[in-house]
């Protein structure tokens, strides 16, 4: 994209319309995260890991508690080029409030319409395994016919 990131050819085209339509809302919406390779993903998850160990977490349950945070390497959507974090530009930080912003509400209502879901959304993490992770609009499909 224009911003440095990658994203699956088949998802450009709607992702580019949804910044654009969030944009003419008025809105300013950033892409943060996008597609990471294996070694990318491979570095997270072990700073993840050694950040819990230097907190006091034992290594077995520094991975269990990463793998809940972090995807473990090969399982990241991000590694698909399908999945994107994107936040407002007002308020980049990913924790709950993201939620609370414009451009987060926007996403959560118009997303769906080019192809894109909240793929971790708050309260769902037992169903997951995954934690909540506000300002993601996640995973692109193709757009629902007569879209």
């Amino acid at each position: 994209t224009e911003t440095g990131h990658a994203v699956d050819s088949r998802a450009y085209p709607d992702l580019q319309e949804m910044m654009d339509a969030c944009r003419a809302a008025g809105l300013d919406p950033k892409i943060c995260s996008s597609y990471r390779t294996q070694d990318k993903q491979q570095e997270l998850y072990e700073n993840k890991i050694q950040r819990l160990m230097d907190e006091g977490y034992s290594y077995e349950r520094a991975v269990e508690e990463a793998g809940t945070v972090v995807a473990v390497p090969g399982t990241s959507e991000h590694q698909t080029g399908l999945a994107l974090d994107i936040v407002d530009a007002s308020y980049q930080v990913l924790d709950e409030e993201q939620e609370n912003t414009q451009v987060q509400q926007w996403l959560m209502e118009h997303s769906w319409e080019y192809g894109f879901v909240l793929r971790y959304p708050n309260g769902k993490s037992e169903i997951t395994g995954i934690i909540y992770e506000p300002g993601i609009t996640g995973m692109w499909a193709a757009r629902p016919p007569g879209k």
